[in-house]
């Protein structure tokens, strides 16, 4: 589980940190004191839950949580504040809840538990195997174990397979959502690929790094600067 905790003040911060420490040990909790950084890396990377101050200083958590959800829509987002009047914009964002501060374990490790008990149904799901496409006025199911990397192009989705390739108009972030589990790896923005099929990286140009996938030989795949070290760590190398 990764958790974004977005306050503006530090003991307010760590005051939640530690209580979610405190339930899950080893979970992945990363900091910000404003929005407009949250939103940087929100943009890239991705969290389970978002839990966010409503007065960000910059930019509204109200703001902030639209925002996220637009880009990833099936983020949780956690308003933790000290103003209790907002419960019908986290209505209209569908918050999983609303934390006031000062925080108690015990609101905390409900808030935790709401979470599991939403999910429990898409970790069970983690064990199926193919994927539906839109494609050519038809739905098609496909082998998830059998794509090499998606591409996003001119506003639809390039499915490369290890013997077809197929067109999807949903947006490239939605397969990422879907496919994480199965070991799919982000490399930049228009580029996600299965990493069990990755054949070597090497180094390009101006610094940046190439992928060559197994069955797609010719294709040179970018990896963005940002995501070079996190991609070596996902595959401890």
């Amino acid at each position: 589980m990764k958790i974004a905790i977005i306050d503006d003040e530090r003991p307010a911060r760590s005051e939640l940190q530690y209580l979610i420490n405190k339930i899950i040990p080893n979970v992945e909790i990363v900091e910000f004191s404003n929005g407009e950084d949250a939103l940087n890396i929100i943009m890239e990377e991705n969290f389970d839950i978002l839990c966010i101050d409503i007065n960000l200083g910059d930019i509204s958590g109200i703001t902030l949580a639209s925002t996220a959800r637009k880009i990833h829509p099936d983020i949780e987002i956690v308003f933790a504040t000290a103003y209790n009047n907002y419960a019908e914009d986290a209505f209209n964002v569908e918050a999983l809840d609303y934390l006031l501060k000062p925080f108690s374990e015990r609101k905390v490790k409900v808030m935790l538990d709401k979470y599991n008990k939403k999910h429990e149904k898409q970790q069970i799901n983690i064990n199926i195997s193919k994927i539906p496409l839109n494609t050519d006025g038809k739905i098609i199911l496909i082998e998830i174990d059998s794509i090499i990397y998606i591409e996003s192009q001119n506003k639809n989705c390039i499915i490369h397979t290890k013997d077809n390739r197929y067109i999807d108009n949903i947006p490239l972030k939605s397969f990422e959502d879907k496919l994480k589990p199965y070991g799919f790896f982000r490399i930049q923005r228009s580029y996600l690929i299965n990493t069990r099929y990755i054949k070597e990286i090497y180094p390009w140009f101006n610094n940046t790094h190439c992928i060559r996938m197994e069955y797609c030989q010719d294709e040179k795949l970018p990896v963005s600067r940002n995501k070079i070290g996190k991609l070596k760590e996902y595959l401890k190398i």
